[in-house]
């Protein structure tokens, strides 16, 4: 299998791609085929066309050309011969092969930071900054398509199937300053742990929230992690930490004063002043357990 998807992403990768799509394609899950398996993709899933001469495409780039999707080409090449699906006829006119690839980059780019900033795939059709769309990616990145329609372009298919450990193999030490920067701010799973790193914790506190208020100081030691980033977190510190950003905001409704939450709120730190949740208390367990050690690095 990963032979066979180095060799479809052979030509596309030779063509000075930001991305390592080669990297990419090769970690990218394998086809299961059993319907039974939920959010995977399956053979069913994948819309494949002809080239205009009738011929099938010969790897990813010629089968973006004749209108195929990018992950679609992917894991249709991915396949042994025999368990590919049949393709699709001609759309009528092939796309400029330098277009495609400008196209297939950008997308990939806007899909992977949204990924980074937000935590999980798209799904407004919206183009509100802020709100259905991370300003920097309009302004900066020049993103000019609603991230609905960015996920279209990639994958016929929902990219609910794909699982987002993609995004892990993209070189992001490589990236623009400017990109690097904007995703130290604010990452996704990291968001609320601004406040600990930016506030002393209030002399008064529980000394078992005192205590959390140190693990996490301890984390904020270490480099931002894909076990932190909330699409890629693992089922272990799933478990492990609970509900991340509410267990969170318990803490801090314990660890800092009313007046200083409410700054926080005003300089944007945080979205809203939190409000206890009981069912996510979760932060109590978090120092019995130990420092925290991360060993999938982001490399930002």
């Amino acid at each position: 299998m990963d032979a066979r998807i180095v060799a479809a992403l052979a030509r596309f990768t030779s063509l000075s791609v930001s991305i390592d799509l080669e990297v990419l394609g090769l970690r990218i899950n394998a086809l299961v085929q059993d319907v039974g398996q939920l959010q995977t993709v399956t053979v069913g899933d994948l819309k494949l066309y002809l080239q205009d001469d009738g011929s099938v495409p010969t790897d990813v780039l010629s089968a973006m050309i004749a209108g195929s999707c990018f992950f679609d080409a992917v894991y249709y090449f991915g396949l042994e011969d025999a368990a590919r699906p049949a393709c699709l006829p001609a759309t009528g006119g092939a796309r400029p092969r330098d277009a495609v690839i400008a196209t297939a980059k950008n997308r990939l780019l806007w899909m992977a930071i949204f990924l980074m900033l937000r935590g999980s795939y798209p799904e407004s059709r919206g183009k509100t900054l802020g709100q259905d769309i991370p300003a920097f990616l309009v302004n900066i990145c020049g993103m000019d398509e609603s991230p609905a329609d960015t996920a279209a372009g990639l994958a016929s298919f929902s990219l609910q199937k794909i699982n987002p450990g993609w995004i892990r193999w993209i070189e992001w030490s490589k990236m623009a300053p400017a990109i690097r920067q904007r995703l130290g701010l604010g990452l996704a799973g990291y968001r609320n742990l601004g406040p600990f790193r930016l506030y002393e914790c209030r002399t008064d506190a529980p000394l078992e929230a005192q205590a959390a208020f140190g693990w996490i100081r301890h984390l904020l030691g270490s480099p931002p992690d894909y076990s932190i980033l909330s699409c890629t977190r693992s089922a272990r510190l799933i478990s492990l930490l609970g509900s991340w950003n509410k267990a969170l905001g318990n803490l801090m409704l314990l660890c800092f004063t009313p007046a200083q939450l409410e700054e926080m709120v005003a300089t944007k730190i945080i979205f809203q002043r939190p409000t206890h949740d009981p069912r996510a208390d979760t932060w109590r367990a978090w120092v019995s357990g130990g420092p925290l050690v991360l060993m999938d690095p982001i490399g930002l």
